[in-house]
This record gives structure tokens, C-alpha cells and sequence, in this order.
């Protein structure tokens, strides 16, 4: 396989007795940084429950809703490739603050669109400048936090995105049952608003020197995709994004349309994904050590594709809590371990190497999104939940078999 395969972590766990704690402001900054990957993840995931609320106030079909949600995904994809290097010479917490500011902006306005053109341009917009945030904190902990302590300390910004999640379903469905989205988009812009500005107030003495002030972007980027594990890497997660993260943005719809629930039930419902993922961040540190990095890959990729495949059969929605939980676990196993290989790939190019992750990852979210939108206006939510399951099958496998 030569560079395809992946070295053992049993090394690094080993010294992980042995790392220095944190500096003082570094971890200030870190802190900083999962409040803002929170709040992204909170305005991110809020379109999965609100589809059906959406769609009937706008008079759309629920695949061109959801198009909105690839409006969102694709330049949050794209904006990645100029967001790495800018992050690698610029510091990665000086664009985290000017990006997250108009994010806030962004977010607000969505509550105030008038037509879904209108929104799709807005989420273009806020999806845009939230491409900064998670991907220059990956890079920033790949800076300051050692290799046998990292995969613990991503699974627990994982952890504060997926708090972003879990609160984003259920409460989205309580506002979209009670009030509406507009007012959900609203108050989201509020907050994002206000940790803005806590941005702007943060010492920054955290930040480590970027190295690559005089190298182009496109020789950045050349340099990462020479290497085939990178490559590699880069596709696994484009087709997670396909398959996962776009196989998500429907369950709303299907809980709404299998079963009539309304939107505060299909709310909490799909908070169980972000509190599995939430819950299994408190443990993946003694996972790794018991089970290794690519055990997690077999367990983590297992439990996502078969959440999906059991959602086709099982007969009362009151059950759907349980795999929900368990498709969290498995992103929460399989996404970590990904993204913090994602950070040593090319040391000197953390930003760079992590953007162009974060760009596979919700390129493949938005053209799956589409493709299954098409899907389910064509054949219905069935054909296209069995795909998200069988495809997250095949992915695990191909892992798997090279790590």
C-alpha cells in the first residue's frame, strides 16, 4: 500500500502520561474557539427539523428546501481552500474573528428573507464565512496540543459542535412548533452577535507563528495532494459527507412523513445523533487506548451505516431515539479519528492540510444533499435512507482496509 497505510497510534497513546499540560492561554483559546464551533454547529444543523416548516411557508417541495441546506454546505466547502493558508500566514484566530462577525450578521438576516432565493443567498453568505471557524480551530489544536493528547482534545471540540447539534434539533423543533424558524434565525444572529464580540476582546497570545507566510497557496495545496495518503484520506471524508452528513438533513422530513410527528417531537428525536457523539467524547481517549485508531474506523463507520438501515424498519418512532444515539457514537469514533490524522499530514501546513478536509467533507455534504433530495422526489425516503446506510457501509470497509 505504501504511504496509503496509516501508523499505529500505540506510540503516541503511550507518551500520553507524560504531555505537558496546556498553557494558560492556549487553553483560554481553545475555549474561546469551541464556543464559536458551538454556535456554527447551532445555525448549521438547524435546517433538519424546520424542512417541513420551511417548505410549506415558502410553498416549496421539501428537495428544493433542501437545497437551501446546499447553499449553505457548498461554500462552506469551497471557502475552506482560502481559509488555510490565510489561517497558516495571517493567524488563525485574527480570520476566526473578522469571519465570525459576519457570520453573526448573516445568521440574523436569514429571519428576515422573503423568499427561499433570498435564503439560499443569505445561508450562501453565512455558510461562507462559518467555513473558518472549526477548521482554523482543528489547525489552532494541531498548533498547541501534542499528538498523543490531540484526538481527545478534537473529539472534544467535536463534543461542543455536537452540543451545537443536539440543541439545534430540539430547539429548533420547539420554536418551529410554538413560534417559528424566523425567530430561531434570529436569536441564533443575537448570540453569535455577542460571542463576536467576546472574539475581539480574547488575547490571541496563544496563537503559534505561522510558517508559511512566503509559499502560494496552490504549492500548499500541490504539496499535501503528492502525498496518496492524503488523497486517500481526503476522498474517505467527501464520501462520509455524501453519505452522512447529507443522509441527516433528511431524517426530519422522513420522521414528519412517515409517522406525522410534529416539529418538537422531530426535535428531540434527532437531538439523540449530537448527545451520542456528545456522551462518546467523554471516552474516546480510553477507546483509542483500549481499541486503537483503526478499530475505531471499523466501529465508529459500523454503527453510522447500520442507524441508518435499522430507521427503515423499525415500527414506532418512540424507538428512534436508540439509534439515533448510536449513529452519534459512531460519527463520534469515525469523524475524530479522521480529522486528527487531517492534522499531521503535513505539519507545517495544518491550516492548509485541515481546510482542504473540511472542503472533501461538505463538498461531498452538498452534492449529496442534492443527489438525495432528487432521490426522494423521485423514488422516495426509503430507496434514499438505504443508500446513506449501504454507502456508509462500503466507506467503512474501504477505511478500514488501509488503516
Amino acid at each position: 500500500m505504501g504511504d496509503l497505510s496509516y501508523p499505529g497510534p500505540a506510540g503516541h497513546v503511550a507518551a500520553e502520561a507524560r504531555a505537558a499540560p496546556l498553557a494558560g492561554s492556549a487553553g483560554t483559546g481553545l475555549f474561546g474557539l469551541y464556543v464559536a464551533a458551538f454556535l456554527v454547529s447551532l445555525d448549521r444543523a438547524v435546517f433538519a427539523p424546520l424542512i417541513p416548516a420551511l417548505s410549506r411557508d415558502f410553498h416549496e417541495t421539501v428537495g428544493a428546501v433542501g437545497l437551501a441546506v446546499s447553499a449553505y454546505t457548498l461554500p462552506y466547502g469551497l471557502f475552506q481552500l482560502g481559509y488555510g493558508p490565510l489561517g497558516d500566514r495571517a493567524g488563525k484566530l485574527t480570520v476566526i474573528r473578522w469571519t465570525f462577525l459576519i457570520f453573526a450578521f448573516g445568521t440574523g438576516l436569514c429571519g428576515l428573507a422573503m423568499t427561499l432565493p433570498m435564503l439560499d443567498l443569505l445561508r450562501a453568505v453565512t455558510g461562507a464565512c462559518a467555513a473558518a471557524i472549526i477548521p482554523l480551530a482543528l489547525a489552532y489544536i494541531g498548533d498547541v496540543v501534542p499528538y498523543e493528547r490531540r484526538q481527545p482534545t478534537i473529539t472534544n471540540l467535536m463534543g461542543a459542535t455536537s452540543s451545537g447539534n443536539a440543541l439545534s434539533a430540539a430547539f429548533g423543533g420547539v420554536i418551529g412548533q410554538f413560534l417559528s424558524w424566523r425567530a430561531l434565525f434570529g436569536l441564533y444572529g443575537v448570540c453569535a452577535l455577542l460571542i463576536a464580540v467576546a472574539l475581539f476582546r480574547a488575547s490571541a497570545t496563544g496563537h503559534i507563528a505561522p510558517k508559511t507566510a512566503a509559499t502560494p497557496a496552490n504549492r500548499q495545496y500541490g504539496e499535501l495532494l503528492r502525498l496518496r495518503r492524503a488523497r486517500f484520506l481526503y476522498i474517505l471524508v467527501g464520501l462520509e459527507g455524501a453519505f452522512v452528513y447529507a443522509g441527516f438533513t433528511y431524517l426530519g422530513a422522513y420522521l414528519s412523513h412517515r409517522f406525522a410527528l410534529d416539529y418538537f417531537t422531530i426535535g428531540l428525536i434527532l437531538a439523540g445523533y449530537g448527545t451520542g457523539t456528545l456522551l462518546t467524547s467523554l471516552v474516546v481517549r480510553h477507546a483509542l487506548r483500549r481499541f486503537g485508531e483503526a478499530n475505531l474506523i471499523l466501529i465508529g463507520g459500523l454503527l453510522l451505516a447500520t442507524g441508518f438501515l435499522v430507521l427503515l424498519v423499525l415500527p414506532w418512532w418512540s424507538v428512534y431515539v436508540a439509534p439515533m444515539l448510536w449513529m452519534g457514537a459512531g460519527f463520534a469514533l469515525f469523524h475524530s479519528t479522521l480529522q486528527t490524522r487531517a492534522t499531521e499530514l503535513v505539519p507545517s501546513l495544518r491550516g492548509t492540510s485541515v481546510a482542504l478536509f473540511a472542503f472533501s467533507l461538505f463538498l461531498g455534504s452538498g452534492i449529496g444533499t442534492a443527489v438525495l433530495g432528487w432521490l426522494i422526489t423521485a423514488y422516495g425516503y426509503g430507496p434514499t435512507i438505504a443508500v446513506s446506510g449501504g454507502g456508509m457501509l462500503v466507506v467503512t470497509m474501504l477505511a478500514r482496509r488501509v488503516w
